[in-house]
């Protein structure tokens, strides 16, 4: 009876062994499994994108000023400037001249973005013209420095926005000058 016992407690525990291996094999299989999604995901997200254009426009200006000698008329522009593209701009410094319709020189403004996260906007206020009027006005994009959280240069992904308030045109770069 001792040896029947023994035998069907000796059957059960390697019953019971087998039983564990077969589960942790089991789960050994769906990790990797699990891991080969995890990887098809992980090469997803770390894949190089385009980067896509920056824009830089000028959609609405306004006329301050009382009028006056102590307080003169002056058209103010907002200068915006959107990421388009995939990357965190770490600094955006853009100058733009501005002209009247009759050509003459109507002011020029700097303005200095940091930190623009990608899909947004930022927008820069209350730059003063030395014109009292805003209509008619156009604008020279002169990108200055641009540079994304990479370190790499953005320059060439500036895009000026012919529209606005203010319709903007980049500036052409000269022969021999520096980009």
């Amino acid at each position: 009876m001792k040896i029947n016992l023994l035998c069907t407690m000796n059957l059960l525990l390697r019953m019971s062994i087998s039983t564990c291996l077969m589960l942790v094999s089991n789960a050994f299989a769906q990790v990797d499994s699990h891991k080969s999604v995890i990887d098809k995901y992980s090469k997803e997200l770390i894949r190089q994108r385009d980067k896509g254009p920056i824009f830089v426009s000028v959609p609405v200006a306004y006329v301050f000023g009382m009028g006056g000698e102590r307080s003169p008329l002056y058209c103010s522009p907002s200068v915006r400037a959107a990421n388009g593209s995939n990357k965190v701009i770490e600094e955006l410094i853009v100058g733009i001249t501005y002209r009247s319709a009759a050509g003459s020189s109507a002011g020029s403004s700097v303005s200095r973005f940091t930190n623009i996260k990608v899909k947004r906007i930022e927008s820069h206020f209350f730059n003063q013209l030395e014109t009292s009027k805003c209509s008619g006005l156009t604008g020279e994009l002169n990108v200055v420095r641009c540079v994304y959280t990479t370190g790499e240069d953005c320059s060439d992904d500036i895009q000026a926005i012919n529209f606005g308030a203010i319709p903007l045109q980049s500036r052409t770069k000269h022969s021999g000058e520096k980009p």
